[in-house]
């Protein structure tokens, strides 16, 4: 449709009447032609110039004698009346038209006016992992997903795993670098803050048009975005963009569509045209100056456009883009939102400003979208800088909403009095004390002054807990009064703090999960319990989680009994993710009631403390335990416990214990701590200790555990029994039972005194048998007797110092036969580690066939869900099978654990096995049967080459690189060829290994990690001058200070460990400099 200038007011008036005429003559035509001439009669018809219509020949014969007939009459019939009168009429009639020409409607955009196909201009208010929140005019949000961002980004998601790795192993051998290998997310593409140019593709219904959702969390805050689904492809939004429109200074959307040898061939959208952005052009787009993504959304001002109008020559210079505006344009459809353009003010009234921009189009700027101080105030005729919001939908002629705010029109983000972002001045859960009422607006809410240039919306729903269906200008929240307010929200794009008067919101402890800190102890509301989890209520806006393992201090087997829906519930937070907006908490009474300091990173951890964890994991060397905030730490098997019993059968998952920080690490983050040192302040040589008993202990150990286990008593030379009562005084709680811990001393023989120690005991536990604690009474009673008495409790004694040895050899000594084996086996029918050496002993028995039995026995009794604990059985029988089986029996027990565990595994343990063995051909077969049977593992292909290298069979190792890429999905590439460089690098050829990783690098050069391994393998050969060469090439690309600062602290240790003083000074000198010229860079 071609711009049309205002109609004058003769034109709408005849308008009017023609419209009337046509409506009245056609009353008798067929239903289809009146349809369509009602619709086209809703508002006034604007004709162009030259007489154009969209009537047929028939209708317009039709009206042209409608309109001489009457015509005739009414120059018949004037005869009688005055001209004076007549004029008089004329006057009222034009004085009637005029108000509704140059007065035109303002209304606010709300999710009824939005309509599919609408193109608006919006700001980001937040990014996800896969949507962008964008912020809309007039308060209202909308989401844009990942596949409609652009066209190009959607097509490198859908063939991701075809983009990220090399295709083949030439690109190992040195091929160029190829940028676009990962699909850059979203936080890499946009940023919040950023302008954007979108079109409605959906709005869904809702039972609830609440437009201050953005006031919740933030995943309400997306939920609510949901209801406007936006894209931002070009192709959509520039739609209807004519290339003659694409003159110097009009900007518009683009998509980098590829990367040429001197610049990026970008998609703009428009049919038969395509921008061009050179690199240094790129620079200046304000980015880190590293290249820009294939599928990048671009914002871009035309500087010149070709001869043939197929390249038209672009810019990203923001200053450019913000400066840049247009006068006119040779059609409506290239109007796009956030063009910059002339306006002229046509009328001023409280809910906005009336103009005219690109001299032809009515728009509108209603009060959110007018300075509230401007500098100068606006005049009638004033010609003003306006930016387009949207088109108005339905409109005819064509209008449109535009904006006066300074951060819009020069597209910048609006900051506060002290020049920081409105969203960080004002975080959510702010109270606000004094807001003055500036603006009542009785069906939507409140417009409030925070401070001077900065104001705050509060919606109706929002100035009270009770429902208010209007309001007064007279009543509490008149103009001019102030209130206590709290910030609920931000809407980027108007400026607009959301804010709220509900004294319920206003009582809350916080408002979001950022608010919450990690180690607060909490009273809840239980709202659900499912088979995965608890879900407790915290507040009105903020719900947490509790996982079953800290239902309590001991596992729980119908937690439904404890926990029901509606009541209350005592915890303590565990971790906050404010991101995805998760708390995790405990239930675990030892950790609520805790006086240890809360540990929540490893800046905090300090060697020596002494705090509370949670057994996460138990590994083959010890066992990972948690802290607060997701922090972890190792516990080496040899800190873990002073038992030689198995770490899994004393640690399970979930239990709570104390534990001393040992070593602390920063970069990288390690932490390494103990349990068996949590007690050693207390546990040391007493010589003087009045809370137990004076002179109790000359030398010995006590042990009193924090954890409600059993405590250990270590046997010494005492000469006093120790009162239960002091020990429990030492932990302020009862001790149940105790456990005897075996040391040297029973086997040491003890030197004759003239007064044997007392047993020791605690309440519940005696070292000896009823008849032996009256003899042990008696001999450290008095004297009295004869010498005869005297030597036989003397035997006596001895002979049940003999039975308190064996008593306690049974805690640590190895059964020693097989009813020995199967009481143990009935208090842990689940430990691998017992049944196999119960089949241990058995095969030393020579009973082989029984060795089996118990083998397939322990996997009927072992629980269903130990699969580790099965899949070592499991090994067992494989082993006995191959010493004292044959090929087939050997076979069938392989194929039978495949099926029953994961066959992979079993594929690999099975060869280890035959490795061991020293069965090298047998060995091979099976490395190749798991090759063809899991080529997709690059674990598999690895083995096998380790494997090779081991027996020195280089030629067969290499050959293998080419067949795994070739079986391997191209995700897997890097890694597999990785792996294989480090392989030569400790078993091969160093040499080979290092041109591998040359080949990696060059290909990948931004791959951190991989120099990292090439430095590390490169520092085994102990070569310092080709580290200090690798260092170099590494510091001449472009990154970050945080990673180069990694980079420079570990060439610094190499030096010293593997070079010299002179090196390591260079080092630092070269630090200084790098530091130096990316300050300079960055300026």
């Amino acid at each position: 449709m071609a711009g049309q200038k205002r109609a004058l007011e003769d034109n709408s008036s005849r308008n009017v009447k023609k419209s009337k005429l046509v409506t009245d003559r056609l009353s008798d035509v067929s239903e289809k032609p009146v349809q369509f001439i009602s619709n086209l009669m809703n508002e006034e018809v604007d004709f162009p110039r030259g007489g154009g219509t969209s009537l047929t020949a028939a209708e317009v014969k039709a009206i042209q004698a409608e309109a001489t007939q009457e015509a005739n009459e009414e120059l018949f019939a004037a005869s009688g009346k005055s001209k004076k009168k007549k004029s008089r009429s004329d006057a009222k009639s034009k004085a009637s038209v005029m108000p509704k020409k140059d007065v035109i409607r303002i209304e606010h955009l709300n999710y009824k006016r939005v309509v599919p196909g609408m193109k608006l201009l919006g700001q980001i208010a937040s990014i996800q992992p896969l949507a962008l929140i964008i912020s809309l005019p007039n308060q209202l949000m909308g989401h844009v997903p990942i596949t409609q961002v652009t066209s190009q980004l959607t097509k490198r998601l859908e063939s991701m795993h075809e983009q990220e790795e090399p295709s083949d192993t030439e690109s190992v051998d040195g091929g160029e670098s190829d940028f676009q290998t990962e699909v850059p997310d979203l936080f890499q593409l946009f940023q919040v803050g950023q302008y954007v140019r979108a079109i409605v593709t959906n709005v869904h219904a809702s039972g609830s048009t609440d437009i201050s959702a953005i006031g919740k969390l933030r995943d309400e805050a997306a939920k609510a975005s949901r209801r406007i689904e936006l894209s931002l492809v070009p192709k959509t939004v520039n739609s209807g963009v004519l290339r003659t429109d694409l003159k110097p200074g009009f900007t518009l959307s683009a998509a980098v569509q590829s990367i040429e040898d001197h610049g990026y061939i970008l998609d703009i959208g428009v049919l038969g045209s395509s921008g061009f952005l050179s690199f240094k052009d790129a620079k200046k787009g304000g980015s880190d100056g590293s290249k820009l993504h294939i599928g990048q959304l671009l914002d871009i001002a035309v500087v010149k456009m070709s001869s043939n109008e197929r390249i038209c020559t672009v810019s990203v210079d923001p200053r450019g883009i913000q400066s840049s505006s247009i006068t006119e344009v040779s059609n409506v459809t290239s109007v796009l939102p956030g063009i910059l353009g002339q306006a002229l003010i046509t009328a001023i009234s409280p809910s906005g400003i009336n103009l005219q921009i690109l001299g032809f189009f009515d728009a509108t700027a209603d009060e959110f979208n007018v300075p509230t101080n401007p500098a100068k105030a606006f005049k009638i005729g004033q010609k003003v800088k306006a930016r387009i919001l949207y088109e108005i939908a339905g409109s005819s002629p064509p209008k449109f909403s535009v904006s006066l705010l300074d951060h819009i029109v020069n597209l910048k983000e609006k900051l506060s009095i002290d020049e920081a972002a409105i969203h960080l001045s004002y975080p959510i859960g702010t109270i606000l004390d004094a807001v003055t009422v500036k603006r009542v607006e009785p069906e939507r809410g409140l417009v409030v002054e925070v401070q001077p240039g900065l104001d705050g919306f509060i919606h109706i729903s929002h100035t009270s807990d009770d429902h208010v269906p209007t309001l007064s200008s007279s009543g509490p929240w008149r103009l001019n009064t102030i209130h206590r307010a709290r910030v609920i929200g931000y809407h980027p794009l108007d400026g607009l703090l959301q804010l709220s008067f509900r004294p319920s919101i206003l009582d809350q402890r916080f408002l979001q999960a950022g608010d919450i800190r990690v180690g607060e102890v909490l009273k809840g509301t239980v709202k659900r319990l499912t088979e995965s989890a608890l879900f407790v209520s915290i507040s009105c806006n903020a719900d947490g989680i509790i996982w079953p393992n800290h239902y309590a201090d001991i596992p729980l087997k119908h937690p439904s009994k404890r926990f029901k829906a509606g009541g209350s519930i005592k915890c303590r937070v565990l971790a906050i993710d404010p991101e995805r907006m998760r708390v995790e908490l405990t239930a675990k009474k030892t950790l609520i009631e805790s006086t240890l300091p809360v540990l929540t990173s490893v800046e905090e951890a300090k060697v020596g403390m002494i705090t509370d964890a949670v057994v996460y994991r138990v590994v083959d060397k010890g066992l990972i335990v948690r802290f607060y905030n997701d922090l972890k730490a190792f516990v080496p098997s040899r800190e873990a416990s002073d038992y030689s019993s198995k770490l899994k059968d004393m640690f399970a998952a979930g239990r709570v214990v104390k534990v001393r920080i040992l070593t602390v690490e920063l970069n990288p983050p390690r932490v390494v701590a103990s349990i068996r040192q949590a007690s050693s302040p207390k546990a040391a040589k007493v010589t003087n200790t009045s809370d137990i008993t004076s002179s109790a202990v000359q030398e010995g150990v006590v042990a009193v555990h924090k954890t409600p286990t059993v405590p250990s008593l270590r046997p010494s030379d005492t000469h006093k029994p120790i009162p239960s009562k002091a020990l429990a005084s030492k932990r302020s709680s009862a001790m149940p039972q105790a456990k005897a811990v075996p040391t040297q001393l029973q086997s040491t023989p003890r030197s004759p005194t003239p007064k044997q120690a007392a047993p020791l005991k605690v309440e519940g536990f005696s070292w000896f048998s009823g008849d032996a604690k009256s003899d042990a009474q008696s001999a450290s009673s008095s004297d009295e007797g004869s010498e005869d008495e005297s030597s036989k409790k003397k035997k006596r004694r001895k002979k049940k110092e003999i039975e308190q040895d064996l008593t306690a050899d049974m805690h640590s000594k190895l059964p020693e036969s097989n009813a020995d084996f199967e009481r143990l086996l009935l208090g842990s029918p689940n430990s691998s580690y017992l049944w196999v050496q119960y089949m241990s002993f058995l095969l030393q028995l020579s009973e082989i066939d029984k060795a089996r039995e118990t083998g397939r026995r322990a996997i009927q009794s072992i629980s269903f869900r130990e699969e580790e604990e099965r899949l070592n059985v499991w090994t067992a029988l494989l082993n006995v099978e191959n010493v004292y089986g044959t090929d087939e029996s050997l076979e069938a027990v392989f194929k039978d654990a495949a099926r029953h565990n994961d066959s992979k595994t079993v594929h690999l343990r099975l060869a280890a096995i035959l490795d061991q063995s020293e069965k090298h051909e047998a060995t091979e077969d099976q490395y190749k049967r798991t090759c063809k049977k899991f080529g997709y593992s690059s674990k598999v292909w690895t083995l096998f080459c380790e494997y090779y290298l081991r027996r020195q069979n280089l030629e067969q190792a290499r050959k293998l690189l080419p067949r795994a890429l070739q079986s391997l999905e191209k995700r897997k590439h890097l890694k597999t060829i990785s792996k294989f460089a480090q392989l030569e690098y400790k078993l091969g050829d160093a040499e080979r290994g290092k041109t591998i990783f040359e080949g990696i690098v060059d290909s990948h050069p931004k791959r951190w990690d991989l120099w990292s391994i090439y430095m590390d393998m490169e520092a085994g050969q102990g070569d310092i001058q080709s580290l200090r060469n690798i260092f170099n090439r590494v510091f001449a690309i472009k990154m970050t200070s945080h990673k180069a600062k990694s980079f420079f602290k570990k060439w610094l240790e190499l030096e010293h460990k593997i070079g010299d003083e002179e090196g390591a000074s260079a080092v630092k000198q070269k630090a200084v400099e790098w530091t130096q010229k990316a300050a300079s860079d960055s300026q």
